[in-house]
């Protein structure tokens, strides 16, 4: 029980605000929150002890009278009932509580616990009021505390990187934002001379074609004269519309620079005319999205097209890891990025089946390049195995097909490797007899797993369930995910054994809030891929086939299964901007483990992280264990 709770002190003593001073410019966000709220802040503390095991708020409490600042000892973030689920979080020195309960003026949602005599400083709800009227950076970070960690994550990442500054590829900004300039129109009779003059006079490297009515109906580009003008020996007098590419790739002006960096990376082109109220209003490029050095996604897209050969495949692989590496340090959130490098890696992938395909006699057949993993997540990041089968049409005798498949599928994995996606050490590849197998075989297996109650078979078997077509006859892979549904939706239980796997990694935060080994051959490290991203996936995974979510992707999941199932929207959102910090954290390593022969690629040290990404790290962890405790809830586990 606290020694203050009777009243409010009138000012807290001269040398409990210096020393609150002091503990406070330790720990965000007080390290940055202005002197003169800072210094209220100190002046209108007081402390509360409470002796271990005792619960220092609950749900039954009504709207808490404080905010809590653990000054000594660790408190438990626990469920407010069944008493079983995971712990939420467990927090430290200079971590607080309460702050969403105080500012929507409710209950607290969970119970917070002293695990061992502790100390808080404490300020009077009142207090905590007139503070958010006197600081913004404490207002900003109270209401928005996930994206306040993340900008300033990024601002400290963008501080250490050369080759960018300023905010022009934020990729949310929109479309309209991004356009400098009027776009420079022509007429489709407008002659090709004069077309590439009037490209020339504005320095520009498109010119749009418009109809009377305004309609967009072509565009040119300074890259289309060499193959469509000049060695095509076209008359300069010829219209514009003889030459012009026909119904361009558009977006709307509401549409984010993510949007356009998607389409450029798919459809391999350099200008996207943006449209509002069905008229074109500019253009937007490449070189607006991304101020990039040596790389470029359509230089990539475009290497990756014209490759002949596994030797400029594996070129174009190390371009794409470049990009990734220069998008990162531009401050391209996670969940863009690794999406386009997943992107990127389809078409390359595509491109290495298009070369094997043509020494093997495939003709004949119907079959389909299947992605697992975090290839079929859309998840790839720079440091990636291969995950990856094949089904084929059914057949009277389905080894017929198999064995002409499997030479093929050998071949690819092989080349595949060479170009930098390293051989599954589990065998989880195409060329593998065991993945590579008929509609009906695969229906089969997928009937097999979800009737299986053997706990190795069950770990086995949830990579197939993130199944993806990469290439070929993808609609033969419709029939798999129906089965697959059909057999969860059959067996409940089911469900209830893939919770209970997504609950057993627990993420790696210590009994005093701090961080603990999650492997003791490598003290002091975490590996972020095992002891976290995999957390979010897992659960989100459960989601999904609960919620009848065909998506394949966590944050797509998490989002449509969360609306479906009434998890809180906040719930969702802070889920997965933790995910993807996550993974930028991974991302990071990754980068500079690049060139090493083998290595932690995935782990890092914690305690050697800035003070705003170990904080936003435990964030992480917290919203993974938050993940943990509703799948304990509604499992009953």
């Amino acid at each position: 029980m606290s020694d203050t709770q009777e009243g409010r002190p009138a000012a807290a003593s001269d040398a409990l605000a210096a020393s609150a001073l002091a503990f406070l410019r330790r720990y965000p966000p007080f390290d940055q929150t202005e002197d003169d709220a800072l210094r209220f802040v100190a002046s209108r503390l007081s402390v509360g002890y409470y002796a271990a095991g005792s619960v220092i708020l609950a749900p039954a409490n009504d709207v808490p009278g404080w905010l809590y600042i653990v000054m000594r000892g660790a408190v438990e973030v626990r469920p407010a009932t069944a008493e079983s689920a995971p712990v939420i979080a467990e927090l430290g020195p200079g971590e607080y509580f309460s702050i969403g309960a105080l500012l929507e003026k409710r209950a607290p949602g969970p119970q917070y616990v002293a695990t061992r005599d502790t100390f808080c400083y404490q300020l009077q709800s009142e207090d905590f009021r007139a503070l958010l009227e006197r600081s913004a950076r404490f207002r900003e970070f109270a209401t928005s505390y996930f994206a306040s960690l993340l900008r300033d994550s990024r601002r400290l990442l963008r501080m250490h990187a050369s080759a960018y500054a300023g905010e022009e590829t934020s990729a949310n900004r929109s479309l309209r934002s991004l356009v400098q300039r009027a776009p420079v129109c022509c007429a489709p009779q407008t002659p090709i001379g004069e077309a590439l003059r009037a490209m020339q006079r504005a320095n520009v490297g498109s010119i749009l074609v418009v109809a009377a009515g305004g309609e967009l109906t072509g565009i040119l580009t300074r890259h289309d004269v060499l193959d469509r003008i000049a060695l095509a020996r076209r008359d300069l007098s010829e219209p514009v519309s003889a030459v012009m590419t026909r119904e361009p790739h558009t977006l709307e002006a509401d549409a984010t620079a993510y949007d356009a960096a998607l389409l450029i990376a798919r459809m391999g082109i350099r200008h996207v005319p943006v449209m509002e109220a069905r008229k074109v209003i500019g253009v937007v490029t490449e070189r607006d999205l991304f101020a990039l050095q040596r790389a470029s996604m359509r230089g990539v897209r475009r290497t990756i097209a014209q490759a002949e050969d596994v030797a400029a495949l594996r070129d174009a692989a190390a371009e794409i890891r470049a990009l990734a590496g220069v998008m990162l340090e531009q401050g391209l959130a996670a969940e863009q990025l690794t999406y386009i490098v997943s992107t990127l890696n389809d078409a390359l992938t595509e491109r290495v089946i298009e070369l094997e395909r043509a020494h093997h006699a495939l003709g004949d057949l119907r079959w389909c390049w299947l992605a697992f993993g975090s290839e079929g997540r859309y998840e790839q990041t720079i440091a990636t195995d291969q995950d990856n089968g094949i089904v084929f049409a059914d057949s009277s005798a389905p080894d017929g097909p198999r064995s002409r498949l499997l030479p093929f599928a050998k071949a690819v994995n092989e080349s595949l490797a060479e170009c930098g996606f390293p051989l599954c050490k589990g065998g989880i590849m195409a060329g593998n007899p065991q993945w590579c197998l008929s509609v009906g075989e695969w229906q089969t297996d997928f009937e097999r797993w979800v009737r299986n109650t053997d706990e190795q078979e069950l770990l086995k078997s949830v990579i197939f369930f993130d199944l993806r077509p990469v290439y070929g006859a993808r609609e033969l892979a419709e029939p798999l995910r129906g089965t697959r549904d059909d057999a969860v939706a059959s067996r409940p239980v089911f469900l209830r054994q893939l919770a209970e796997y997504a609950v057993q990694s627990r993420p790696p935060l210590g009994f005093l809030g701090g961080f603990s080994d999650d492997d003791p051959s490598a003290p002091g490290t975490i590996d972020l891929k095992r002891s976290a991203a995999r957390i979010f996936t897992d659960a989100a995974r459960v989601f999904a086939l609960a919620a009848g979510v065909p998506h394949t992707n966590t944050a797509q999941r998490l989002r449509i299964a969360g609306a479906r199932l009434n998890v809180p929207q906040d719930e969702i959102a802070a889920a997965t901007e933790a995910f993807f910090f996550v993974q930028s954290l991974r991302l990071r390593a990754q980068l500079l483990a690049q060139g090493a022969t083998a290595g932690p690629h995935n782990r890092v040290d914690p305690h050697r992280l800035n003070e705003v990404d170990r904080r936003m790290l435990k964030e992480a962890f917290r919203q993974a264990r938050k993940l943990q405790s509703r799948l304990a809830l509604d499992y009953q586990l």
